[in-house]
């Protein structure tokens, strides 16, 4: 009696030890991993939703670059974290070894995730490539804890959303937000996606559909992509799809109505762009999938565009339609970190656009209201009241880039008038739409258009903080772009 109980106790330990195991802070033996990460040149996953269980089951082919001046000997994966990473084989097919552990971020104590390393089959020189399949299931959940509240990503019928934002599949990466940013700007890759759900939901990606199958109650949706992508994203809702012209608008069925006006508006909007930016490196073949408010809108030309429902359902939300567009004609970020004046140059199209194709009369007010907010913000010794655009990145403030960034390219255009401002655009975006830009392209494409008065407002409101001084003393904002 005595030695069965000492055996129980045994195996109680051991199962603590092994739990234990999998929730230590760090990868056992095993040195910290510097990078720079490989790169993802290719993503190809076969995935399948249960909606009974409430779990995602997959398996994801990762065709990785060794970028770095040394040999590659492991692999560091992120994975959300009630995931689990159940086999990982070499392209030979060969099982390959790992370890896994659940860990918060060294540098974001909030972000819990689970942490796998691969051990190669044998050393991956500089610039090689390796094929790795990862095998992994578990339930999806969101990270609205760690500030991120549109990552609130979880299995339901009426909407679930795969994406890295939430680590729905294995991602490059370790518990690091330093070491991650450091090893630079990832490369858009290109993906392939078998996603099977209940045959009366529908699947979108940003890619090309290329197959869809039915059998025993399961539809499986096949897409490519047409060119790298940035991202990946896999939408699954009861859609309705509406098309025009290389346009997939995948709508919620409560929202016919207001798909054909997102259609239509998104039509428009591209026209004009174009008319701005000059064409795009091929003829536009997009897809805009309908998400739940609150979810995060995201645009791009080959990972598609996710738009918030308010877009279809309220005219006068267009402008958040016309925000994500103009991303299309965003060359390249090489910018690493980037300090995102992008999303202020979108944070200002969409009022212009609004303005000249819905007939919006309220952008002056708007962008008065934005520069009364600043002034709130960026006050008493607060970091955006000492720390200029181009750092925002570096200082982890992109999330002042929509506001101050818009009012910066609000003075260019005043200052440069349309014309001018428009062939700026139009220089960087051609120079660079296939090389990528950084923050000094940008700079130089509009100091070559408009000279000293570029430059001047360049000073003030990217490389200094001088613009805070500016709007304090004048009497309005109007009144700071005439000083230009």
């Amino acid at each position: 009696m005595r030695q069965s109980i000492r055996s129980i106790v045994l195996v109680l330990i051991l199962l603590l030890l092994i739990l234990l195991a999998d929730l230590r802070p760090g990868l056992a033996q095993s040195e910290p991993f510097e990078g720079p990460l490989p790169q993802l040149a290719r993503l190809e996953l076969t995935v399948q939703v249960d909606y009974d269980t409430k779990r995602v089951a997959g398996t994801a082919t990762l065709t990785l670059q060794n970028t770095s001046p040394t040999q590659l000997v492991r692999v560091p994966l992120l994975l959300n974290r009630l995931m689990r990473v159940e086999a990982v084989r070499g392209d030979d097919g060969r099982d390959l070894t790992f370890r896994q552990h659940v860990t918060v971020f060294e540098d974001l104590g909030k972000y819990q995730v689970r942490a796998v390393e691969i051990d190669l089959p044998e050393p991956l020189p500089s610039e090689g490539t390796s094929r790795l399949t990862v095998v992994y299931a578990g339930y999806l959940v969101g990270y609205t804890e760690v500030g991120w509240l549109y990552v609130r990503d979880h299995v339901d019928r009426d909407f679930t959303i795969l994406r890295e934002e939430a680590l729905a599949f294995p991602v490059v990466g370790v518990p690091s937000l330093d070491v991650n940013t450091r090893s630079g700007v990832r490369a858009p890759f290109t993906f392939e996606v078998s996603a099977t759900v209940p045959k009366d939901l529908v699947v979108a990606t940003g890619g090309e559909q290329v197959g869809h199958t039915v059998h025993d109650g399961l539809a499986t949706w096949r897409y490519r992509s047409r060119e790298p992508a940035p991202y990946l994203i896999v939408a699954i809702a009861p859609y309705g799809v509406a098309e025009a012209e290389g346009l997939h608008v995948f709508y919620f069925s409560e929202d016919t109505d207001g798909a054909q006006m997102v259609l239509q508006a998104a039509r428009r909007a591209a026209a004009r762009y174009q008319e701005i930016f000059g064409p795009l490196e091929r003829p536009l073949a997009l897809n805009v999938m309908e998400i739940p408010e609150g979810w995060g809108s995201q645009a791009s030309l080959y990972g598609g565009i996710i738009q918030e429902t308010s877009a279809f359902r309220d005219h006068d939300q267009l402008y958040q339609l016309y925000h994500e567009l103009s991303h299309l004609w965003n060359a390249r970020d090489l910018d690493k970190p980037s300090p995102r004046w992008n999303e202020g140059l979108a944070m200002f199209l969409q009022g212009r656009l609004a303005r000249e194709i819905d007939g919006w009369d309220g952008e002056a007010a708007a962008l008065q209201r934005t520069a009364t907010r600043l002034l709130e913000q960026c006050g008493s010794g607060q970091p955006c009241g000492r720390i200029p655009l181009r750092q925002y990145g570096h200082e982890r403030m992109t999330d002042v880039s929509y506001s101050v960034g818009r009012l910066m390219f609000a003075a260019l255009y005043h200052a440069l008038g349309e014309s001018a401002f428009d062939r700026a655009l139009r220089r960087h975006f051609q120079a660079h739409k296939l090389s990528g830009a950084n923050t000094d392209d940008m700079v130089r494409a509009f100091v070559d258009v408009g000279g000293s008065v570029a430059q001047r407002i360049f000073n003030d409101w990217l490389a200094t903080t001088a613009w805070i001084d500016r709007l304090r003393d004048a009497d309005s904002l109007q009144a700071v772009f005439n000083y230009f």
